[in-house]
């Protein structure tokens, strides 16, 4: 009689060995196990058998009944993570991701790896738009034309789990998406805020301009004494009505929401009262035509694609940026070295705000994507646009997460990742991931700001997730940062991290590019106490260094705000030196802070008390550098 031994070493066809391993009951699992108190564990390997089988590194797993039949027949003989589900010895696929793997080495360039078809459930996909921490996309499909609706344009949105694969998409609700087409032109670091091309509100405002248009007409019949009277007057009505109509149909169609406790706000045009656009297609003289727009992770520079008075071809592409009332200023072109006498559009910028790309057919007989870099401070200056690869042409969305070696595209209504050249890769950046919490770990919706505390200069402002309290934001290398989070009726939290001399890390190790950070915000009321992180003094001195201002500046406000709080400030050391050493030192710095914030804020006295402890009260042990910085602070505690 044959062994099973036998069988098995003599059958080279890994199908059948399948078979003879599951007649057995000895299917062995490579797998890695997510939870001991789960049911869920990941799977690795190639598929088989129009994938009704997974080839592992120690062998072959039966797949149960799942809902990607048809995609994993298409992956046949192709190499997948599965996250499965324990059925008995089988596998219950719930999510997967195709080859290539990102942790994969040596991948090369320009490989195009598919974004899984559950994930926008085989609708006609396009314009994905990935959040600089690479885990929320959003993206437009093509609905199809019905008996009583034509075929528009919705906004889907998708999000990673914990393990990196990504959720079955879906469609968003209204407000994002209504009877009229929408697309996401930008998210902002966390995917906490969108900008929005659609129409929101626009025809409620021509009804409404209409109406009075009609109001007033009817009004002058009656009120004018004469014919020439009511002619002249309407031809003031008549400009005045056009007036407001062009402004309607001309402003920059773009839009902001951000998430609120329910679900998104609704979309509010951003101010840009500047913006106008005179490029229309020949056969449609009615209609006007917007090559796109992008935003800076900031959400302070906008690059668009428009024609104006001063332009170098059917569409070119600018730049604005946002003042200090919060609207877009004049346009300024990007020059010749970018404009063609054809049209540029769909334009990205990259998260470290000198890297561009965007479509183009004026460099060529087909449509492509091109890149150039920004050359010295200003927005002028560029380097010639190169074609990044022959095989984007006819993409013409382009997307890249912070410090990261591939890029989202959409081709022929499907979503792909392209691996970039490292010659074509935006600079790197960090990016921090946190979350704000309050005194009692209950997720809070904040404001989060970051500034430059060499420049003092504001850099940008985000927002933590209503309902989770978690938010991204991303720091070009350069620089030295503070960043903080606020909420009115606590108090403001901030940290901060040097970047002007660190080592910039290759972006296929994203990951090294990044840090977590806890914002914990106790509320204003007595006894509640917060550390001021981004208060700097000279080594060995009480002498408070500029980098200070702005968190200083923010307790003044604070003070006049709330009249009637009392403070406390606590000053400690770490346990170098002698003790009573330490103990004047401590004092010292609590008593520059309490003069600054007296001096400079116009606070009175009596609203504040100083207190030196020295060495004696640690917050961690003193047997690292790290740790002895931490004992080294000042403390702002709320005493009435």
């Amino acid at each position: 009689m044959v062994s099973i031994k036998q069988i098995l070493k003599n059958t080279e066809n890994p199908i059948m060995k399948a078979f003879y391993l599951l007649a057995l009951g000895i299917i062995i699992f490579s797998t890695n196990q997510i939870s001991a108190n789960e049911n869920k564990y990941i799977a690795k390997g190639t598929l088989l058998n129009s994938g009704l089988m997974l080839r592992t590194a120690d062998g072959i797993l039966e797949l149960s009944t799942h809902g990607f039949s048809r995609e994993f027949s298409e992956l046949s003989n192709t190499r997948v993570r599965i996250l499965c589900e324990r059925i008995g010895k089988k596998c219950k696929p719930l999510r997967y991701d195709p080859e290539p793997f990102l942790d994969e080495t040596n991948i090369p360039d320009w490989t195009f790896k598919r974004i899984p078809r559950y994930v926008y459930k085989n609708e006609f996909s396009f314009n994905p738009q990935v959040t600089p921490d690479g885990n929320k996309l959003f993206w437009t499909t093509l609905t199809k034309p019905t008996a009583s609706a034509r075929s528009s344009q919705k906004i889907w949105s998708s999000e990673k789990d914990e393990l990196g694969f990504w959720k079955p998409g879906w469609q968003m609700e209204a407000p994002l998406n209504n009877n009229m087409p929408s697309a996401v032109i930008s998210a902002l670091p966390g995917g906490n805020e969108l900008f929005i091309f659609g129409n929101f509100g626009e025809d409620e405002i021509v009804d409404s301009i209409k109406k009075e248009m009609v109001e007033k007409s009817e009004s002058l019949i009656k009120s004018s004494e004469s014919r020439k009277e009511y002619e002249y007057k309407m031809d003031k009505l008549q400009k005045s009505y056009k007036d407001k109509m062009d402004k309607v149909f001309n402003r920059a169609p773009l839009y902001k929401s951000q998430k609120d406790s329910n679900y998104w706000t609704n979309p509010r045009p951003i101010s840009f009262p500047s913006f106008y656009n005179t490029y229309r297609k020949a056969e449609n003289p009615n209609q006007q035509i917007f090559g796109g727009s992008a935003l800076s992770s900031s959400g302070k520079i906008i690059i668009f694609s428009a024609q104006q008075a001063v332009n170098f071809g059917k569409l070119d592409l600018y730049v604005s940026f946002l003042d200090s009332n919060g609207e877009f200023g004049p346009a300024v072109n990007l020059g010749a070295t970018l404009n063609t006498k054809d049209e540029e559009m769909a334009p990205f910028l990259a998260p470290d705000d000198r890297t561009l790309y965007f479509s183009s057919n004026g460099y060529g007989d087909e449509l492509s994507i091109f890149v150039t870099k920004r050359i010295g401070n200003g927005w002028d200056n560029w380097t010639a646009p190169i074609e990044i690869s022959n095989k984007l042409r006819g993409v013409n969305f382009f997307s890249i997460p912070a410090s990261s070696a591939w890029a989202y595209v959409s081709k022929e209504g499907e979503l792909y990742l392209a691996k970039i050249p490292k010659d074509f890769r935006p600079e790197s950046v960090f990016v921090v991931l946190g979350k704000v919490t309050d005194d009692n770990d209950n997720p809070l919706s904040t404001t989060i700001r970051y500034e430059s505390l060499t420049s003092k200069k504001s850099l940008g402002v985000g927002i933590s997730d209503p309902k989770t309290g978690m938010f991204s934001i991303v720091l070009p290398y350069g620089d030295n940062y503070g960043f903080y989070a606020e909420k009115i009726g606590y108090l403001p939290v901030s940290k901060n991290i040097n970047l002007e001399n660190k080592e910039v890390v290759n972006a296929d190790s994203p990951s090294i590019n990044q840090s977590n950070v806890l914002f914990k915000l106790p509320k204003l009321e007595a006894g509640k106490e917060i550390t001021l992180n981004n208060l700097f003094f000279e080594t060995g001195s009480a002498e408070i260094q500029k980098e200070s201002e702005g968190e200083l500046f923010r307790l003044i406000e604070i003070l006049q705000k709330s009249a009637q709080i009392e403070i406390l400030l606590e000053g400690h050391t770490d346990d170098i030196g002698k003790s009573q050493s330490n103990m004047e030192l401590s004092l010292a710095r609590a008593n520059a802070v309490r003069d600054f914030l007296i001096n400079k804020g116009k606070i009175a006295d009596s609203r504040i008390a100083s207190i030196g402890f020295g060495q004696d009260k640690p917050i961690v042990a003193n047997d690292s550098d790290e740790n002895r910085a931490r004992n080294r602070r000042v403390v702002f505690r709320i005493k009435k």
